[in-house]
């Protein structure tokens, strides 16, 4: 094919990017060509047209309008495609075909950084990996808000990491690609954008430098980071990467935080879908769910905090005793807690404006913002006084909130109160700030008055009286006199044009103020654009102060959010202790009871100890089991998160992890039933809880048979009770719901099992579910009332009960349900004998005593056997 300067120029952007879809800039569109336009145009609803049609150098291209390319670009990203942005670095010029371009940032799904484009409620998080023997390095990076971490772990527990947390883009090594695709592919959510590590990351003392040079220190022990290893090659990594990407130096990102995998309560992505804390099961939106509801802050970082609170609860005493201390300081003083939601209430988002700013994206806009947080910040101080100082200022800074108010005056004193989109406009800055700019400006606006006085001068210097300042495209401005006045223009003059009648001249003062003046406008814009970078980059300058800064005001939205929802919902502060118990009184479930504001919350008792650890709840559909279940998983959760919990009072032992297996949920896609995901979820649960573990069940082993499902019940009951062995024992808190009566038999034989059921009450044929939780166990389920009150047809339900009558009839005759405490498993109805849903009476009555086996029957069996058949003949219900 034939090439042009243009292609050859095109190529070697393209040569940068690998991978990446490349936006060329032609005058004010961006192009795409070739293989980029073709897998572009559909993604974006474009029409594919040709550049250059019919020749050997055609090439398919579309385009999109620069003023628009922020949608379009996150069309692509959404899509899971890295953008490359191409600029013109030059003006085009008279006699230059071909101007400068080159790749100013690269935008990919973890380095998007587009505040319409995202989720201000929510981090952006990219994740590298990086691989040390049979440990892996995983970083979390948000190049928004500069938020840091890295954690390292041995290479099998890698599917952990993406159970806790939820990237948008991962970097990873090659070798780790493969393997990753499988484990993203089964986590709830849509799975991140893969791609494979440059060849060029930092590893091992590359790393180490690369981390030293951009926090500008000679060691990295404060970090957490003692020497070489992998969290050390990923955070490096994590940095390098964006850093390319972004083509700036990030200088938001001013700390690296180093985890520990068992740091915490752990709450993984299918406890969290089981428990609705971020999605809700029904439209996968925020109504309906826990974060949704305790989530009254009033800025967007401090929205990102509270839900880094859920998702990642404490798991020290220490830590959760002083977040609930500062949530009780808060509440103490209602006028002063109100007074901060006021004030916090409509903050710009710092964090994110400080990150356009370091990535060199930033407008002035963004910088007046930004400064006027912080002055805005800065006026919570005296509010705040010192409540809670020692969660709100880690340290003991004097300032609670330790905002540049300083820095902030100084800039704000510096901009217009409303100025333009972009820094290229001019009109950023107050007169006053430049001498230059001042003096370029007073010559623009004064420029008639200038050129007045010159004349003036120039006519009484010359004594021509007639002698006027005129202005041509060709000449600028120019001084214009009669042709019999030519033996007056001085020797010096620079001769413009002669005509018949006149003569045009310029001096050199003149020269030198029309090139002023026609060039006021460009020479202004660059000046400004010259100060705007100067102020940014003394901004940036206090990049650590102001991080830390919001860090602190984003915990006190935070935990002001937690104060003014535990006072409006009457919640209570937790006692945490350090043995493995978890006494709730009168509990409720917090989203339940919010969304159904006119129907009376039942709530509930909870009592689990190390005498009684397992409780094995049995009661009729829509009875309340299953938000018994999750409400108190939830107070649990709460109260490690350093919130108050909705009850009457609760004590809870301190818990590693909340393991949950509640719904019904399949993968079609992967061609896996319901009862399959179920097991492949419970299996989970039995090899990774310990004893200081919380287990919520719900309806285990109800998508298969009846008996292998009982079994499978039974059986996974018994090993959370019982653990592995003795030095592996069972978690210390558990709470299994089930249909299967039978299971409630395993109290009989496990002292720690306890029986409890939910209260129901039959009236005049109808149900009544009192929602009540009671000691004690069901012997019914009424799934056919249920099946009514859902809408079911009158016939269908009253065939439906006559055949229950039946079974429930042969169930009896055959001398009861089977006493599974006496088995290791369930085992099927003696005498091989099946239940016959519809025989009428009389045969019923004459099979069934054709089969009993009288020397298996006891006195009392018999008796229930008589008492049954002889009902039937009478044909009672």
């Amino acid at each position: 094919m034939r090439s042009t300067p243009m292609l050859e120029q095109y190529w070697a952007l393209k040569r940068e990017v690998p991978g990446a879809l490349l936006l060329y800039r032609l005058g004010d569109f961006y192009e795409l060509f070739f293989e980029d336009a073709v897998k572009a145009a559909p993604l974006l609803g474009l029409v594919l047209t040709r550049r250059h049609r019919d020749s050997d150098i055609e090439a398919p291209m579309c385009g999109i309008p620069y003023h628009a390319a922020d949608s379009y670009i996150a069309k692509l990203v959404s899509a899971g495609e890295r953008v490359a942005i191409a600029e013109q670095t030059e003006p085009p010029s008279k006699g230059k075909t071909l101007v400068a371009r080159k790749v100013v940032r690269v935008v990919t799904p973890g380095t998007h950084a587009d505040p319409d484009r995202l989720d201000a409620r929510r981090n952006n998080d990219l994740c590298a990996l990086a691989i040390a023997g049979e440990e892996i390095g995983a970083a979390f990076l948000d190049v928004t808000t500069g938020d840091f971490s890295a954690v390292s772990f041995p290479s099998a527990l890698l599917g952990e990491v993406f159970r806790r947390r939820s990237p948008r883009e991962v970097v990873a090594p090659e070798v780790l690609i493969p393997r990753l695709k499988t484990l993203l592919a089964d986590l709830p959510g849509d799975p991140p954008s893969l791609c494979p590590a440059p060849s060029s990351a930092p590893l091992g003392q590359k790393a180490r430098e690369l981390l030293l040079r951009h926090f500008k220190t000679e060691t990295l022990e404060p970090f957490g980071i003692a020497g070489l290893g992998p969290e050390c090659d990923a955070a490096a990594t994590a940095l390098g990467y964006a850093r390319s990407m972004q083509r700036s130096e990030l200088a938001n990102v001013v700390s690296l935080r180093i985890e520990r995998l068992d740091d915490g309560l752990v709450v993984d992505s299918v406890t969290a879908s089981h428990l609705e804390l971020f999605r809700s099961l029904r439209d996968g939106g925020r109504t309906g769910t826990l974060l949704g509801l305790i989530d009254e802050t009033g800025t967007a970082f401090g929205a990102r905090a509270l839900r880094r609170m859920l998702e990642r609860p404490l798991g020290r005493k220490a830590e959760i005793d002083a977040r609930l201390e500062a949530v009780s300081d808060l509440l103490s003083d209602a006028t002063r807690l109100e007074r901060l939601a006021r004030g916090l209430s409509g903050l710009p988002d710092v964090p994110r404006l400080l990150g356009r700013l370091s990535a060199g994206t930033g407008l002035p806009r963004d910088l007046l913002g930004l400064c006027l947080g912080m002055k805005r910040g800065a006026e919570l101080a005296p509010i705040l006084g010192n409540a809670a100082a020692a969660v709100l200022s880690p340290g003991g800074e004097a300032s609670p909130t330790g905002v540049p108010a300083a820095l902030a005056e100084e800039v704000l004193a510096l901009l217009v109160p409303d100025p333009p989109a972009t820094a290229r406009e001019g009109g950023i800055f107050r007169d006053g700030v430049d001498a230059s700019l001042d003096e370029m400006r007073l010559l623009k606006r004064d420029s008639a008055s200038v050129m007045a006085r010159i004349e003036a001068e120039e006519r009484e210097a010359r004594g021509i009286p007639n002698l006027r300042i005129k202005f041509n495209q060709v000449f600028g401005h120019v001084f214009e006199v009669a042709a019999s006045a030519r033996n007056r223009i001085p020797a010096e003059a620079v001769k413009r044009q002669t005509l018949a009648n006149v003569e045009r001249y310029a001096t050199r003062e003149l020269v030198e103020i029309d090139e002023k003046i026609r060039s006021a406008d460009s020479r202004i814009n660059d000046r400004e654009a010259a100060l705007f970078s100067q102020v940014v980059e003394k901004v940036l300058g206090e990049s650590p102060q102001i991080s830390e800064a919001w860090a602190r005001l984003a915990r006190l939205d935070a935990l002001v959010s937690l104060a003014r929802v535990a006072r409006s919902r009457r919640w209570v502060r937790p006692v945490l202790v350090d043995d493995p118990v978890l006494e709730v009184q009168e509990g409720r479930h917090p989203v339940v009871e919010a969304l159904r504001p006119r129907e009376p919350f039942v709530p509930n008792d909870l009592s689990l100890s190390e005498e009684k650890r397992v409780v094995v709840l049995t009661g009729p559909n829509m009875g309340g089991k299953s938000t018994y279940l999750r409400q108190n998983a939830l107070i649990v959760l709460l109260a490690h998160a350093g919130s108050f919990v909705p009850a009457a009072s609760a004590r809870i032992g301190m818990c590693d992890r909340i393991f949950t297996r509640v719904g019904a949920s399949d993968s079609l896609a992967r061609g896996e039933s319901t009862f399959f995901v179920e097991m492949s979820e419970t299996a989970h649960i039995l090899r990774q809880a310990t004893r200081k573990s919380l287990v919520v069940l719900d309806e285990i082993g109800r998508g298969t048979s009846t008996f292998d499902g009982l079994s499978l019940a039974w059986a996974i009951a018994e090993r959370l009770h019982d653990g592995e062995d003795p030095l592996h024992p069972g978690p210390a808190r558990v709470l299994f719901a089930t249909h299967y009566h039978e299971l409630t038999e395993l109290a009989i034989v496990k002292p720690g099992v306890g029986n409890f059921t939910m209260a129901v009450k039959e009236w005049q044929g109808e149900v009544v579910f009192l929602r009540r939780v009671s000691e004690g166990t069901a012997d019914r389920s009424y799934g056919v009332q249920v099946a009514r009150l859902a809408g079911i047809p009158e016939p269908v339900f009253s065939r439906a009960r006559e055949i229950l009558r039946n079974l429930e009839r042969q169930q009896l005759d055959l001398g009861g349900r089977p006493r599974l405490a006496e088995h290791s498993t369930p085992e099927p109805a003696p005498s091989g004998v099946q239940l016959d849903l519809f025989q009428d009476q009389t045969n019923v009555v004459l099979d069934t005593l054709s089969r009993i086996d009288i020397d298996a029957l006891t006195p009392l069996a018999a008796l229930n056997i008589l008492a049954s058949l002889q009902s039937r003949l009478k044909g009672e219900a």
